[in-house]
């Protein structure tokens, strides 16, 4: 895979993991209202379900995001970097 290619790759990932971070955060009074809880509930493992996949993908998506946009921002620079040197 070139560079630039793996650069642009990259970079929508980290976009894509934001936006979905974003949207989660933003819709997440409503998920969990409807389909999760905020209690532990023994009886209910598909609301408990719901509530640790919100919780783990707003922890990590947004992170993982800025990583991926940073690393795409690092591997665009080294590329014109080396371009430049020949």
């Amino acid at each position: 895979m070139h560079a630039s290619t793996m650069s642009k790759t990259t970079m929508r990932a980290g976009i894509l993991l934001g936006v979905i971070a974003v949207l989660m955060i933003a819709f997440g009074p409503l998920i969990l209202g409807n389909f999760g809880t905020t209690t532990v509930i023994e009886d209910a493992p598909v609301a408990m379900a719901v509530s640790t996949t919100y919780q783990l993908v707003t922890a990590t998506f947004l992170p993982f995001s800025a990583a991926f946009i940073s690393a795409a921002l690092v591997m665009r620079h080294s590329d014109t970097l080396a371009s430049s040197k020949t």
